[in-house]
């Protein structure tokens, strides 16, 4: 609340920011820049946004993000006539569309709530920032460059299994995960017999296989300095293998090692603005991995923001060039929770008997968590998501036993 009254204080006239992209990290921006006193309007690409219910915003654009384009013409319309005085990205799709399409033009026509377009897209390059990383000290698993099919049998051989078969982009996904863990040559074969049907094979990246625990770290920094840290243990993913984007997870204390690994990857950078960046930890060998660093704030930046710790606001006053006052501690064991993304994993469970117990077990971890979307001061966006997904499986149900009518119909011809 501090910062909230701060920031008032600096701006005594309302001022507003545009929000881009409807991402589950989007809801804590709207509810911290909101509650500080600004004017929100939410620019996404979906006109029956959960997050549009919140409280906080005052308007909303839709945007056409399938075509990078059509995306900049429109939003460069909306910011010359809206007149915003920030812009706030929140997910990688719309900085993609605006990079790769002027950005000075768009830039100038207010003050961007971002790191700059060159030290993003070099965030965007994995094999670049795993070079940078391995130039600066940092632990980072061996990896490899696609050259071709064959070439990545022979790289997997030379590095050992497993092996992880990821894109250079952290946005894009190999067999819809953001990784392919291969324990085996043949499940790597087996993999290499789709390459011909890839669509960019020069984008996959090859890397050994670290085990651990990935560890988030939340962090704000100006000019290269680290200004705000947080740190949270992912405890499970809405995958198996722990791929995937988090479910569940808890803060814990500040690792030295982890803190001084991302003080020099900022200050190489020259970094201004907010991110996560992201390491495995064994805690049995103490062995850690550089994983990457998001040019973002990380989607469970709800549970730094409850602990008192307001990244949407702290990048707002790097990009106004004013005084962050960060706080120095927060709580550890505290939990995060995504309620919706558990439900979404029960979902798509078969066996009776692991989804009777996780059934029982969400109630639970939904009462001694902070909820990544749920707020009793701003409760809507969260229940509209849920009546969303209820008649979506409603609807999905009574379709059912019509195709299967449709299909015996069919064959009784």
């Amino acid at each position: 609340m501090q910062h909230g009254r701060t920031m008032m204080a600096a701006y005594a006239k309302k001022k507003s920011v545009l929000v881009l992209g409807d991402y589950r990290q989007t809801i804590t921006v709207v509810r911290s820049l909101g509650r500080a006193g600004f004017d929100i309007v939410l620019g996404c690409e979906h006109a029956h946004s959960s997050t549009a219910r919140s409280r906080y915003i005052t308007a909303m654009r839709v945007f056409d993000n399938s075509r990078p384009a059509r995306f900049c013409h429109q939003l460069e319309a909306c910011l010359r006539k809206d007149r915003p005085d920030f812009v706030f990205p929140v997910g990688e799709s719309e900085l993609r569309c605006m990079l790769r399409h002027d950005p000075d033009r768009l830039m100038a026509l207010a003050t961007w709530i971002m790191p700059d377009p060159a030290t993003v897209l070099r965030c965007f390059d994995k094999p670049a920032v795993y070079q940078l990383a391995t130039t600066l000290g940092i632990p980072t698993a061996p990896w490899r460059s696609f050259r071709d099919a064959d070439g990545l049998l022979v790289d997997a051989a030379e590095l050992g299994y497993p092996v992880v078969v990821k894109r250079q982009d952290s946005s894009a996904t190999v067999r819809r995960k953001k990784a392919l863990i291969c324990h085996n040559a043949a499940q790597l074969g087996e993999f290499v017999t789709e390459i011909h049907f890839d669509p960019d094979p020069a984008s996959l990246v090859l890397q050994k296989y670290a085990s651990g625990i990935r560890h988030n770290c939340h962090i704000a920094a100006d000019r290269g300095r680290l200004v705000a840290y947080f740190q949270q243990k992912v405890l499970r993913t809405d995958e198996s293998d722990g791929t995937g984007i988090g479910i569940e997870g808890i803060s814990v204390a500040p690792s030295p090692q982890l803190r001084g690994h991302c003080e020099r990857l900022l200050a190489s950078l020259d970094y201004s603005g907010i991110g996560c960046i992201q390491f495995l930890v064994d805690e049995a060998s103490g062995d850690i991995a550089f994983l990457e660093v998001n040019a973002r704030m990380d989607s469970t930046a709800a549970l730094p923001f409850r602990l008192g710790i307001h990244f949407p606001l702290i990048a707002l006053q790097i990009a106004a060039g004013e005084r962050v006052n960060a706080p120095a501690e927060y709580r550890v064991g505290k939990r995060y929770y995504s309620l919706y993304g558990d439900i979404n994993v029960w979902l798509g469970q078969r066996h009776r008997l692991s989804r009777g117990a996780r059934a029982l077990a969400m109630p639970w971890l939904a009462l001694r968590s902070y909820h990544l979307a749920f707020e009793w001061r701003d409760p809507l966006p969260a229940l509209h998501q849920f009546w969303n997904k209820a008649v979506g499986v409603a609807r999905k149900r009574l379709q059912r036993p019509v195709r299967k009518q449709s299909i015996e119909s069919g064959a009784r011809l």
